[in-house]
């Protein structure tokens, strides 16, 4: 049965979302609140949305200091997807990477990555400032304390920013079963999450 365009406005579409991972750099990654659930959600969201052909983003923060991204995190990258670099908090400050999304054609942003309350939260409400349309995923976002990613994440609502959670927004994505993209995403969603974070 054909997908209707009565669907709910804010629902994610596959043709209309653009996934972005910001700063997911060992030196924020280091200290902050559930790491492992973290990177294995935003490893999750990165193969999934290759599975589905949603475009990837990442970001860098400084990275002559602060490095490149985890390897967790690069093996799942797509090869042509060179982090832009930044030294403003929020990304939409940034205009290469402002120009990618402009280029991407793409209303919808899906946002993880590090910190909840800083980069994540700026870049979120810049975006809904620019006329973008935000979902972040809150198991796929954190900061170095559980409140700051709840201050975060309570922001970024007041902002108008949808929150939703990486398993819910990869069957939005899907729209349906029975195809060879849901039997992929359903055998990555079954992974197990590291034991510390489960």
């Amino acid at each position: 049965m054909p997908v209707s365009q009565e669907r709910h406005p804010i629902l994610l579409q596959p043709d209309a979302a653009l996934l972005v991972v910001v700063d997911m750099q060992e030196p924020f990654l280091r200290n902050v609140w559930q790491r492992e659930r973290v990177v294995h959600n935003v490893g999750l969201l990165i193969r999934g949305c290759g599975v589905l052909g949603v475009p990837v983003v990442a970001t860098l923060q400084y990275a002559h200091r602060m490095g490149g991204v985890v390897p967790e995190v690069s093996s799942a990258l797509p090869a042509r997807c060179n982090p832009v670099d930044k030294v403003c908090f929020s990304c939409a400050g940034s205009s290469e990477f402002m120009g990618r999304l402009d280029r991407a054609g793409r209303r919808q942003v899906i946002l993880c990555g590090v910190e909840t309350h800083i980069c994540i939260c700026q870049t979120a409400l810049d975006l809904i400032a620019s006329g973008y349309q935000v979902h972040v995923v809150a198991d796929a976002v954190s900061s170095r304390t559980e409140l700051n990613w709840k201050l975060g994440l309570r922001r970024m609502e007041q902002g108008g920013v949808l929150v939703a959670s990486s398993e819910g927004v990869l069957y939005e994505l899907m729209v349906k079963a029975g195809t060879p993209e849901f039997k992929q995403i359903v055998a990555l969603v079954k992974e197990p999450l590291p034991a510390a974070q489960a």
